[in-house]
């Protein structure tokens, strides 16, 4: 073993025996309070935090990244559509395992670990909790589309909005039957549903079990606790599901206005 190689191995241990196993962390940043143990990690935060730079760029669709892992990551799951972490307790598949031990803690413990300060309510996911207090309680709506009058919480509803309604795309097709979605959301729900017959959300309160978590949420609000919230501007009659007011319009006061 040469000199120089026995000098870098000896630098490496020393500085593994400070930040490892003393704790040390020497190298402050200029810019906030967060400190480092090693001076590489201190340049790349303030390289990625603070100064912006994402120099990791997908060369399938040009998205940059801060992180080459994120990159690898990103190239996997979308353009490979790679699926490699597996739910040991249904069949769900993740191109991510953050995405598996999500699914695991709200899915299958129930986990709902973010509250709102403002009502209490409480969210399996800290997306769910933000997007909850911008869009409830500051009614923020901060992106606004520049086609038409609608405005969103969300940059990501925003352009799904864009996409599907001003540009008519419909890019993600079933390869069961051919039908078209506009959202890859909407194209997994409905294999999970249609073509897998899958049922993953089961109802706390009895035996039920729902395909889609919109379809559980609706069934505990209408039967469980008994909620009707949709009101005709006729009558004022209430109903549990958006579809049963609209049959009722067209049946009881469409139908009366032929008759006039």
């Amino acid at each position: 073993m040469g000199k120089a190689l026995k000098r870098a191995i000896k630098r490496a241990l020393k500085r593994a025996q400070k930040t490892v196993h003393e704790g040390r962390k020497d190298y402050a940043c200029d810019k906030c309070e967060r400190k480092f143990g090693r001076k590489s990690h201190m340049l790349f935060h303030h390289k990625t935090i603070h100064e912006g730079r994402k120099d990791y760029a997908c060369y399938h669709c040009g998205r940059k990244f801060a992180h080459k892992s994120n990159l690898l990551s990103h190239q996997r799951v979308v353009h490979e559509n790679r699926k490699d972490y597996a739910c040991d307790n249904c069949e769900k598949k993740f191109g991510l395992k953050s995405d598996l031990i999500k699914h695991q803690n709200t899915v299958h413990e129930g986990h709902k670990d973010y509250a709102c300060e403002e009502c209490e309510k409480k969210f399996g996911h800290k997306q769910s909790l933000l997007f909850h207090q911008r869009t409830v309680h500051e009614s923020r709506k901060d992106y606004a589309c520049d086609k038409c009058e609608k405005k969103f919480g969300y940059k990501s509803v925003l352009l799904k909005h864009q996409r599907t309604i001003h540009e008519g795309r419909i890019d993600y097709v079933c390869d069961k039957c051919d039908r078209k979605f506009a959202q890859k959301s909407n194209l997994l729900s409905h294999q999970h549903v249609v073509h897998e017959n899958r049922k993953d959300y089961a109802c706390d309160n009895c035996e039920k079990k729902f395909g889609l978590k919109s379809d559980l949420l609706k069934h505990q609000r209408t039967v469980h606790e008994g909620r009707k919230d949709y009101a005709c501007e006729e009558c004022k009659k209430k109903f549990g599901h958006k579809q049963s007011l609209l049959l009722h319009q067209r049946t009881v006061h469409e139908s009366l206005k032929d008759f006039a």
